[in-house]
């Protein structure tokens, strides 16, 4: 439970793996009281997955991404935000399902999905090698129209579309994959 609640102060550094945060920053992010993330992020730091360091009076944290276990505590954070919104917008939780039942390569879903499911007019989704051929009329019958970026591999993705993908998204499908392109590969 204690590991759980932990990995939500992880969340903000999801659309920005390589910046530094104020507790504040991350405490409004989360929505949770500053005396409960920074118990969270203390624990974060003692397991060695955060660093902080100090600017005068500020505390600023980061993600350590020197940790042998980052990406296994970056890919908790990023289920743990997708179980999160699949339980939020049941209509995700269906798409979401619909893939992972489904033959196919590494997906997540980007954009204004990613963030707001129901407002969404459309849903940009990231698909990597073959399958999910009946996807799109998937996503007609869920009302929503969509734009899939199919790539042979991640080396083809531009460094916009990756800043925009890293910004607002949920993996679906293949997490490490995704988290090692996300923080290390250019």
């Amino acid at each position: 439970m204690v590991k759980k609640l932990t990995i939500s102060a992880l969340e903000p550094f999801l659309a920005k793996p390589h910046e530094k945060m104020h507790l504040s920053d991350i405490s409004r992010s989360i929505g949770e009281p500053h005396p409960t993330v920074r118990l969270w992020l203390s624990q974060l730091e003692k397991e060695g997955i955060t660093r902080k360091e100090l600017k005068g009076r500020m505390a600023l944290h980061s993600l350590n991404l020197e940790s042998p276990l980052i990406v296994d505590y970056i890919v908790m954070a990023e289920k743990h935000k997708l179980i999160r919104n699949c339980g939020k917008w049941p209509v995700l939780g269906e798409m979401v399902s619909f893939m992972q039942r489904n033959p196919g390569g590494n997906a997540l879903i980007f954009g204004s999905a990613a963030a707001d499911f129901d407002a969404a007019n459309d849903i940009d989704m990231l698909i990597v090698g073959r399958g999910y051929e009946k996807l799109e009329d998937f996503t007609q019958r869920l009302g929503k129209e969509s734009h899939i970026v199919h790539v042979k591999s991640l080396i083809k993705i531009t460094k916009t579309l990756k800043a925009e993908i890293i910004k607002k998204h949920l993996l679906v499908k293949g997490s490490e994959d995704f988290v090692r392109w996300m923080i290390w590969q250019q």
